[in-house]
């Protein structure tokens, strides 16, 4: 049982680290739930007297501050979700699963690469734009114009 808690657990941050904005409050409710109904059991069962007068007068709204309260470390919780998307270039609202994979990927070729470099295995590629091959490419991929590669070759000829 506690294995399949841990397990709900865990897909449910991985929703709020990656899912899209209605699978995150999903996930936050996930938590915010069991939170709020064991908080507001003690609440009720405790002696202080502070539980015993209500805050408003109203029980509607007492009930709506104490869920308030309880969910100021979602409404946290989000902001920093949001905050690193923002940080990072990626959508705040949809799902940024592969975006990361593909971060994580890039870091790994970056350093990869760069112990290839260190170790002499692979020289850094240098651009050599003073040869016509460099030139006859970009014209080839038509990255630059007929006229274009005509005045660079008469330059370097």
């Amino acid at each position: 049982m506690s294995t399949n808690n841990n397990s709900n657990s865990a897909a449910a941050g991985q929703t709020i680290r990656e899912g899209g904005f209605i699978a995150r409050l999903f996930a936050y409710a996930f938590f915010y739930v069991p939170f709020y109904l064991i908080g507001a059991w003690l609440i009720t069962m405790s002696d202080a007297k502070w539980t015993k007068n209500p805050l408003f007068g109203i029980p509607t709204l007492d009930i709506l501050w104490g869920m308030f309260l309880f969910a100021i470390p979602f409404i946290l919780w989000e902001r920093s979700v949001r905050k690193f998307r923002r940080k990072h270039g990626l959508s705040i609202w949809k799902n940024i699963t592969e975006e990361l994979l593909q971060m994580e990927v890039d870091q790994r070729v970056a350093k990869e690469h760069k112990a290839f470099v260190n170790n002499g295995l692979v020289k850094e590629a240098v651009v050599d734009k003073g040869d016509i091959g460099y030139w006859h490419g970009l014209f080839e991929k038509g990255a630059i114009t007929k006229e274009q590669f005509e005045a660079k070759r008469a330059e370097l000829l």
